[in-house]
């Protein structure tokens, strides 16, 4: 047989729908024949349904003696006839899953042959016979309606289904947009008193969103057997540039457990179905992550508000120009997973959008290890839908330290400090209280801006600079603060031919972001930087085993 390579429609996109490449598909069946035995389809005891079979890419592998007891249903007819071709014995036919049959399955769950049905006569027999035993093999489409008052409309009605309709019914709220869900309620009810292994396809999202926790609580309790994960660049259509994992698992539905209460570990396999390694996936109420962990302080001072380092915001209709008393800096930390990293950020002022806490001396080093935890493991397709979780056990000083030094010369520390900032008729000075360095030490560097020498005399020291000096750095830690101090002496040294104008610097504890890019501007200090940088990765990598081990991040064995 040749393999059927589609091309995806717009009207499939809309839908959700994206055909399984067939060597992942091929490893299914693999699976499915070490749970149930080699050649489990020559007993006669078993049947094969894929509600959602496309152009049969999942059942390919299987043998031609086996074609008896499939049953393959599709939304569209062309797809229904193709599979007649390419798997003749087996049933095929066009058929709406969440719209079809969908009073009958919901009104007492059993065949009534009293009904008027458009499931296959056969279908409904093997259906109705307790004896047989049943594999559910699927790729459900993804696809979700839009919210009330989104912009796009391509999506805009595809999940009013009937079984959406009853998910209403039953209270499961924002998950019965889904498509997915819907394909899994309307399985349950059909299934979880027959026989059944439920093989399906599917982005881990269920596993552990927090939009799903209903569909775990009230749905989704079933037994893990075995499963494996792989990229979704390997579907045609996705991003090769925003990868995110996708899983096949077999679940027993005849086993009634929560996700959450199952040690759930897959093999993980690259683009040639080669193993790479294990992945465990745990599903936790969101009261366990990461972002629950730190206190946020209730913020009723007015202060000007910003989107980036030296960036005043003051026009967003949802403005939040609120810091708490004893603020020090912004902790910009939206959402709790992979796909909300670049939302991470240090700042000297309120984070103008949602997603952000005032860091004071209370929750300062938690908010470190939070900065971090969230910036310093690279993203990739294996992590990239994970959520950050609470440390499994208390934190030793020194990673706390570690964390603290590595944020100091962060990309991401975007801290500075600016003055006269008007903002809705009065002025306000933003001070960087995450400079490093003490006054003590200061005033003995060459500083090259009279100006700047001459405020000393009236400052204090910063809150970062008297937090590092009551406490002892690692070697790693202080080979970073050293390097860094190399390139803060050079800058103060050159500040009379720097253009400080460009990046609002006016005063003398500018925050890294500026002196980084007012060096850089005219290329300056390219031997410190270099060095800065190496002793920097040095610490991320003693860091990042550190995270793992913490458990911030489900484990990863490769």
């Amino acid at each position: 047989m040749a393999v059927f390579v589609p091309q995806i429609s717009e009207s499939k996109r809309r839908d959700g729908e994206f055909f399984t490449p067939v060597r992942f598909a091929h490893k299914a069946l693999e699976y499915i024949e070490r749970t149930l035995g080699a050649q489990w389809w020559t007993s006669g005891e078993y049947r094969v349904w894929d509600m959602a079979s496309g152009t049969g890419n999942l059942e390919y592998h299987l043998p031609s003696d086996s074609f008896q007891y499939l049953y393959l249903s599709t939304l569209h007819q062309t797809e229904a006839e193709h599979c007649e071709k390419l798997f003749p014995g087996a049933t095929a036919f066009q058929y709406d899953y969440l719209n079809d049959d969908v009073a009958n399955v919901f009104a007492n769950g059993t065949i009534d042959y009293s009904f008027t049905w458009k499931l296959p006569e056969k279908l409904r027999k093997d259906l109705s016979n307790p004896k047989l035993k049943w594999i559910i093999l699927i790729n459900p489409p993804f696809a979700t309606s839009q919210t009330a008052g989104a912009k796009s409309k391509s999506k805009a009605d595809v999940s009013n289904t009937n079984v959406r309709k009853v998910m209403h019914k039953q209270n499961l709220g924002e998950v019965s947009r889904e498509l997915f869900a819907q394909f899994i309620f309307r399985i349950k009810k059909e299934f979880s008193e027959r026989n059944t292994v439920f093989g399906l396809f599917a982005p881990i999202k269920y596993l552990i969103s927090t939009n799903d926790q209903k569909l775990r609580d009230h749905v989704f309790r079933f037994k893990f057997e075995s499963g494996f994960m792989f990229s979704s660049a390997n579907f045609s259509g996705t991003s090769k540039t925003s990868q995110f994992p996708i899983s096949f698992i077999l679940w027993n539905m005849n086993q009634a457990e929560k996700i959450s209460s199952q040690n759930i570990e897959f093999d993980l396999f690259n683009e040639n179905v080669e193993k790479i390694g294990r992945k465990h996936v745990e599903s936790v109420n969101r009261a366990k992550f990461l972002s629950k962990w730190i206190k946020r302080p209730a913020a009723n001072i007015k202060f000007p508000p910003v989107s980036s380092a030296i960036t005043l915001k003051t026009k967003n209709k949802d403005r939040r120009d609120r810091i708490s008393s004893n603020f020090i800096l912004s902790l910009m930390c939206k959402g709790n997973d992979f796909q909300n990293q670049n939302y991470t950020a240090l700042l000297s002022a309120p984070y103008v959008s949602a997603g952000a806490l005032s860091v004071t001396p209370e929750n300062f080093e938690k908010a470190m290890v939070v900065h971090a935890v969230r910036k310093i493991p690279k993203d990739s397709w294996m992590v990239h839908a994970d959520q950050f979780l609470q440390p499994k056990t208390e934190l030793s000083q020194a990673f706390i330290n570690d964390c603290t030094v590595w944020n100091l010369f962060s990309n991401s520390n975007q801290t500075a400090a600016l003055k006269d900032v008007v903002y809705e008729k009065e002025t306000y000075q933003i001070n960087n209280h995450f400079f490093p360095f003490l006054l003590r030490e200061l005033k003995s560097w060459t500083i090259t801006d009279s100006d700047i020498v001459l405020s000393l005399a009236s400052v204090s020291d910063r809150f970062a600079a008297k937090w590092l000096s009551e406490h002892t750095l690692s070697p790693e830690a202080q080979a970073v603060l050293d390097a860094g101090k190399e390139l803060y002496k050079y800058y103060f040294a050159n500040l009379n031919q720097l253009r400080t104008q460009l990046f609002e610097i006016n005063t003398w504890d500018a925050g890294f972001w500026q002196i980084r890019n007012v060096l850089h501007d005219q290329n300056l200090a390219r031997d410190l930087f270099k060095t800065l940088k190496e002793e920097h990765d040095t610490l991320r990598r003693k860091l990042l085993p550190q995270i793992f081990e913490y458990e911030f991040i489900p484990k990863i064995d490769v």
